[in-house]
């Protein structure tokens, strides 16, 4: 049994890329998102979501969010940074930038120009520290999944916190 559960994981790894993230594709149910058991272990949300901190992107290891929806993935986020650190987040995005590049080809930011990807994250940075979310995404989108990255900052209790998170979503119909 454990046997062909491994090949059944296995050839979801080997065909999720294009709907969805790493092992993960658009409409497995919570259980099937926990049977991928080398990423685990999970923890559940109130609501029903999961996340797991034992993701790769890049070589890097990362936290990743699922959101469901009527029990079924919708949504994954890949969480780069969230911290206090607006210098640290800035090269977590000029990084994000440079995996996605990798990945997925030239990259549009709207509202930013730069003759490169430090000047691109420059702009970011002050945009961000004036409270402008920032985003980018791959010129070149599959049909069965899109995908962009945002770059923003909240406050709580008097602390500015700053994210960096890749949204890989479930096209709409």
């Amino acid at each position: 049994m454990r046997l062909l559960i491994f090949f059944a994981l296995t050839s979801i790894a080997s065909t999720a890329s294009a709907s969805g993230f790493g092992p993960w594709h658009f409409g497995m149910t919570a259980a099937e998102i926990r049977a991928v058991s080398s990423h685990g272990p999970y923890r559940t949300f109130k609501n029903g979501d999961l996340e797991t901190y034992n993701a790769t992107l890049c070589d890097q290891k990362q936290n990743v969010q699922f959101y469901l929806r009527g029990g079924h993935l919708l949504r994954i986020v890949v969480v780069t940074y969230e911290g206090t650190g607006l210098n640290e987040a800035t090269n977590n995005w000029l990084s994000t930038y440079n995996c996605l590049a990798k990945l997925h080809g030239a990259l549009e930011t709207p509202g930013l120009r730069g003759e490169n990807a430090r000047a691109l994250a420059n702009q970011a940075e002050a945009l961000v520290s004036n409270g402008t979310k920032v985003q980018m995404a791959p010129l070149s989108q599959s049909k069965d999944r899109f995908i962009f990255s945002s770059f923003d900052s909240y406050t709580v209790k008097g602390v500015t916190i700053y994210r960096v998170w890749i949204n890989y979503d479930k096209p709409s119909p």
